[in-house]
């Protein structure tokens, strides 16, 4: 069984592009230069075909789909592009699904996706609350009753907590994690069932789950890193569901996202949806393998205002989360014409130069913990 391979070597490049790999130079060797040299000139680190991409439009709303297993590991390997439709973040729907079915089939186990850890340490919370409250209710009664005194209740409260950290342990067990492992009778069925809707005629898994892209991340990865297979000015034209011959209210906020998208990619920081957080953004160090997002990003147009209550209400999810609030400001230095004279030769770089990014972290002040 080959070893599962590190986050570092997975996640080597931060983004769909990498460098040359070339041999070792030894300067005093002259064969060491004429190898190097003819890597160099052979060697070659783009995609030789462009990912392609599916767009819907569905009312108002527009899905930008990948669909090939390798594309969508490419994108999310390099630089954690897109999210499974079928999956938390990862697109990992296929891989678990055919490991689910190997495993049922042969009744063996090939380890826990992070989806299945989630469910069993929520499991877990559940029954360790459950054990608190008993103890609790214990020690409750026993003082309603005036039958203890200090020191026996000190001495009962050490041995409830000794059977809970007992408890906790076992919990963290692997034999409480193969009995969760267990498939019963009626999940067998269910797999049975999902067997027939999900396999072809030749009994091999379809890939039911696309790697959905934000809108930002396709204009990055058409414009700036021109590795999808659609012009970043057609696309901009699709998304916002008119032509582009008038500075429109969609164009205008889809252009001062892009901005502030890539503002922060080309500061190096990992940027994902925040929606789960009511935000527009969210910013990792390195990406959602190695640890928690830090900021949460809100794109604000320079001219606009909103009440305190929404400010308030932004800044306490955030907090609630551990994260940081930042309110990026986006300003247009050009007029409308201008822009759309620039948009329609194609000159996306000067219409995304034209736009300027500033930022205010917002932080919630309260009384109790802000003292001098």
């Amino acid at each position: 069984m080959s070893k599962r391979v590190s986050n570092t070597v997975r996640y080597k490049y931060p983004l769909p592009i990498h460098p040359l790999d070339l041999p070792q130079l030894f300067v005093h060797n002259p064969i060491s230069w004429a190898y190097w040299l003819y890597s160099y000139i052979t060697s070659y680190n783009a995609l030789s075909n462009k990912i392609h991409v599916d767009i819907t439009k569905h009312n108002n709303f527009i899905h930008i789909e990948v669909r090939d297993l390798a594309d969508m590991k490419y994108l999310w390997d390099r630089g954690f592009f897109g999210t499974g439709q079928l999956s938390r973040s990862e697109p990992t729907w296929y891989e678990q699904t055919r490991k689910k079915f190997q495993s049922s089939s042969d009744g063996k186990s090939n380890g826990m996706s992070l989806e299945r850890v989630t469910k069993l340490r929520r499991k877990q919370r559940v029954e360790f609350k459950k054990q608190r409250e008993i103890v609790e209710e214990k020690l409750l009664q026993l003082r309603r009753e005036g039958n203890l005194t200090p020191e026996q209740e000190v001495e009962i409260l050490e041995q409830e907590r000794d059977k809970l950290r007992k408890f906790k342990d076992d919990q963290a067990s692997l034999h409480i994690m193969d009995q969760d492992e267990d498939i019963t009778e009626q999940e067998n069925k269910r797999l049975l069932l999902q067997r027939s809707e999900i396999l072809d005629e030749n009994d091999n898994l379809l890939n039911l789950e696309s790697l959905q892209l934000m809108p930002v991340e396709t204009i990055f990865l058409s414009f700036a890193l021109p590795i999808l297979d659609i012009s970043p000015v057609d696309f901009i034209s699709k998304c916002c569901l008119t032509d582009i011959s008038r500075y429109s209210e969609d164009l205008h906020t889809l252009l001062i996202q892009y901005a502030a998208y890539h503002h922060y990619r080309s500061h190096g920081w990992c940027v994902r949806s925040g929606i789960k957080f009511g935000s527009d953004y969210i910013l990792y160090k390195r990406g959602p393998p190695f640890q928690h997002a830090d900021f949460c990003i809100m794109v604000l147009d320079s001219n606009c205002s909103k009440p305190y209550t929404w400010y308030s209400t932004i800044a306490r999810v955030c907090g609630t989360a551990n994260k940081t609030l930042v309110l990026c400001y986006v300003e247009r230095l050009e007029t409308e014409e201008q822009i759309l004279e620039w948009l329609q030769r194609g000159q996306l770089t000067k219409v995304f130069n034209s736009f300027k990014v500033g930022e205010v972290i917002y932080r919630r002040w309260v009384a109790g913990r802000n003292r001098d």
